[in-house]
């Protein structure tokens, strides 16, 4: 199922039918909130799994691979990477699974060793990890500890995500036994938007509600 799909069905459910085109809710509108569920989602899925096999993990049909990102220099010795959108919070690093750096051969290198924040503490006294590469995440970005130009590499970044947010005919990258977690969210907020009274004057005021 596309973006594009989940969104025209979750629209024709909410209004019961076909949705106007002067309707309040737009596709966009739904694909925001879109986005929040499959988070939501991909924790429900991590935590189905401790209490299925005591081991927290994500299904691998929740993540996604971007390739072509290129790396920016930040300090000496230190690469950040911008990526498409914050990775769900699930477990200690383990929204982002791998990164791999591809040169201009198409030749790719072996996967990062990624820290947690406590890690990056202390990371610099440990001993050198031969052929090793690190990095750690915040936010949308990915910082890596290289000598090397990593300008003259692109980056392939896999990771918890739903696809593309940006492209609405990209698949949902979600497994068919956890969409109803995601109908369910998408359509509360939805909802809720259209049980609140809509402010039809042009007064500069508020509407308020009893």
């Amino acid at each position: 199922m596309t973006r594009a799909e989940f969104i025209e069905r979750t629209l024709r459910q909410v209004y019961g039918g076909y949705v106007t085109d002067d309707s309040s809710i737009t596709p966009m509108l739904v694909n925001s909130w879109l986005n929040d569920a499959i988070a939501l989602a991909a924790k429900t899925n991590y935590t189905d799994a401790i209490k299925l096999d005591g081991i927290g993990y994500v299904n691998n049909a929740f993540y996604t691979t971007f390739k072509g990102l290129v790396p920016s220099k930040d300090e000496n010795k230190l690469w950040k990477i911008t990526l498409p959108q914050v990775p769900v919070g699930v477990g200690v690093n383990e929204g982002i699974s791998t990164l791999q750096f591809k040169d201009q051969n198409g030749n790719l290198s072996l996967p990062c060793i990624p820290i947690s924040e406590n890690q990056k503490t202390y990371y610099q006294s440990l001993a050198n990890l031969p052929n090793k590469t690190i990095y750690y995440n915040e936010g949308t970005y990915v910082y890596v500890v290289s000598n090397l130009k990593l300008s003259d590499y692109t980056a392939s970044v896999t990771m918890v995500s739903g696809g593309n947010s940006g492209d609405l005919n990209a698949t949902l990258s979600v497994p068919s036994d956890y969409m109803p977690v995601i109908v369910q969210y998408v359509q509360q907020q939805l909802i809720l938007m259209r049980s609140r009274p809509q402010d039809v004057a042009n007064d500069g005021a508020d509407m308020t509600t009893n």
